[in-house]
């Protein structure tokens, strides 16, 4: 099994979370730049769960019947290390955060417009290389934490978020096709109990190739999750 993770940087609403002041404020981050990453993440699974996010190759991409709420986890944004990462830079110096967290997720996102993804909907290697690796693991369906960064680098601001579970599993799906779900009882299936067995996945990243490693650890994913409610 092979781990895909995107490299290249694409340059291109409000209530108090239960992690809200959790987070130390170092290097500028803020609960406020937290939520913005959390908000959009959310927005755009609740979008693909309910089959209206547009799709490159025509039409919609395919509804989503188990999609993972995503949720801010303080020891993905501390460590950054072996999970699932998307980038983002815009050529403009001290950008703020806050508009560089919804900036870059939806440039991320945009990329199921920009490219494509077919009905099918299983990551090959094919589609991953129509340049829609930052979607993917946006909507990645076993993907439910993340933990984000924004910095300037001489006159350049990047934002970046990594992921966990790693998403951009290859030949996978990306999420599980079906009617979305309205409360959480509806989505209760198998996957969740037996803990996807006992592999994580490591990525290790270079800026000229992509590599992967696997390793058996036992996988951390919580029985219960919270999903993507979906309201008409």
């Amino acid at each position: 099994m092979v781990i895909l993770a995107p490299i290249v940087a694409y340059l291109t609403l409000l209530h108090t979370p239960g992690w809200a002041g959790m987070c130390s404020d170092k290097d500028g981050m803020s609960d406020e730049v937290r939520q913005a990453f959390v908000d959009k993440h959310n927005e755009y699974r609740s979008l693909v769960a309910k089959g209206k996010a547009v799709n490159g190759i025509g039409g919609f991409a395919p509804k989503a019947a188990r999609m993972f709420k995503m949720k801010y986890d303080c020891d993905v944004e501390k460590k950054r290390h072996g999970w699932g990462e998307n980038l983002w830079a815009i050529s403009v110096p001290d950008y703020n955060k806050t508009k560089s967290a919804i900036s870059a997720t939806y440039a991320w996102f945009k990329e199921l417009e920009r490219y494509g993804v077919p009905a099918k909907n299983v990551l090959t290697m094919d589609v991953f290389n129509r340049g829609v690796g930052h979607y993917t693991q946006v909507v990645w369906q076993q993907s439910d934490r993340i933990g984000c960064a924004v910095k300037t680098c001489s006159k350049t601001t990047y934002a970046g978020c990594q992921y966990k579970d790693a998403g951009n599993v290859l030949n996978n799906p990306i999420y599980d096709i079906g009617n979305p779900c309205r409360k959480d009882t509806d989505c209760q299936y198998e996957i969740l109990t037996s803990v996807l067995g006992d592999k994580v996945f490591e990525i290790l990243f270079e800026f000229n190739s992509v590599f992967s490693s696997l390793k058996n650890a036992k996988n951390d994913k919580a029985a219960s999750a919270e999903w993507v409610q979906v309201t008409y």
